[in-house]
């Protein structure tokens, strides 16, 4: 029996640490041939992981296309790609703010099976409702929440995205980068973890954080992490933060993410899913790492959250891990109160109820027979 051809994407920086996961155990698996194909920013990081992605461009060098643009391009390239390698089974990331590779693979799979690696609960993206099959999601309740917007089929296997924090020395490793950072002990180490600059509200987030550092006393370290795709917007962003005393340390293009929020005694963002990798490893740490302040302070950014993730609030937030600052006035008292022992004590407590592992092998069995299936079918 030949070997199931299958098909792996990713566009986004989010799906890299899934896809990544899961690339190594299709790999190594000898009844699959795996082709694994990527845009930027994921095949940089893919790259730089080890990986060997075939990288995916327009002939005019684009990688997708923006909210409302013509996907036409988009489509042909994946036919294109779809009629060359002729896969069995086509396995994607989601990507957000506009479609890319994986939307354009989904909608023109020509009836192969389908599968989707959700990292955000309840996300899905699609050209023309072309959507996957099928969903693979952290835990029941992100696969409640898929099967109730999209009326797809989702699977809990625990989290991918976060399988490989086992082998982290959490605690060595905080020690290690605050000694980097230069951050003595007593005093705080902030990150602000950034996300598109298109996402609404983003940039009044950032105003309303650089106005609650304005009036605070003690200043904290901060460390400054922008988003892959909104780079361009560092250097405002690192004065006007320096503009209210605070230092701050740049660590937007170091390669992870992982040092810089393990640092941190408090990370802040709009939404961004880098919370969630806090919290994992607040899970593996024996002590209290910190915490997490939501800055969801206008009502834009509350809106596209709800329409981006069919939620109210930030994924975690309602197991306790974070809170939600909804008005500017919000975020310094917020932040002193969970930069509090107390603070740090239940935000850690709320981690140690997070799943632990990620089931692989149910991926694994699924593409497999989904394959055989595909391939009987098109020799019959």
């Amino acid at each position: 029996m030949r070997r199931v051809r299958l098909l792996l994407s990713a566009r986004d920086a989010g799906a890299v640490a899934q896809v990544a996961a899961l690339a190594a155990a299709l790999r190594d698996d000898p009844r699959l041939e795996t082709t694994l194909v990527a845009s930027p920013p994921a095949f940089d990081l893919l790259a730089a992981a080890g990986e060997q992605p075939v990288r995916f461009a327009l002939p005019d060098g684009s990688t997708h296309v923006q909210a409302g643009g013509d996907p036409a391009p988009l489509l042909e390239a994946a036919q294109r790609m779809l009629a060359t390698l002729d896969p069995d089974v086509v396995v994607t990331g989601i990507s957000s703010l506009g479609v890319g590779i994986d939307e354009a693979l989904l909608a023109r799979a020509g009836g192969r099976p389908t599968f989707a690696l959700q990292d955000f609960p309840g996300d899905a993206n699609a050209i023309d409702g072309g959507l996957a099959e099928r969903y693979f999601v952290r835990d029941e309740a992100a696969a409640r929440l898929t099967r109730e917007r999209w009326g797809v089929e989702a699977t809990p296997v625990g989290s991918l995205r976060h399988a490989c924090y086992a082998a982290l020395d959490v605690p060595a490793l905080r020690a290690s980068v605050r000694q980097r950072l230069g951050a003595p002990r007593g005093r705080s180490v902030l990150g602000f973890f950034g996300q598109p600059v298109e996402i609404p509200g983003h940039e009044a987030a950032v105003g309303h954080l650089v106005q609650a550092l304005a009036e605070r006393e003690a200043k904290p370290l901060l460390v400054l992490r922008e988003h892959p795709k909104s780079l361009g917007r560092r250097e405002a962003h690192l004065a006007a933060l320096r503009s209210t005393g605070v230092e701050v340390f740049d660590a937007s293009e170091m390669s992870a993410a992982e040092p810089w929020l393990v640092a941190c005694d408090l990370v802040t963002t709009c939404f961004s899913h880098c919370s969630l990798d806090y919290a994992f490893l607040s899970s593996l740490s024996p002590d209290p790492l910190g915490a997490v302040l939501f800055l969801m302070t206008t009502p834009e950014s509350r809106a596209f959250l709800s329409e981006y993730a069919g939620l109210a609030v930030p994924d975690g937030v309602e197991q306790g891990l974070g809170l939600v600052a909804r008005d500017p006035a919000e975020v310094l008292p917020l932040m002193d109160a969970l930069l509090t022992p107390g603070g740090r004590r239940e935000y850690h407590e709320a981690s140690l109820l997070l799943p632990r592992g990620a089931d692989i092998q149910v991926i694994v069995d699924a593409v497999l027979e989904a394959g055989h299936r595909h391939a009987g079918e098109a020799q019959s």
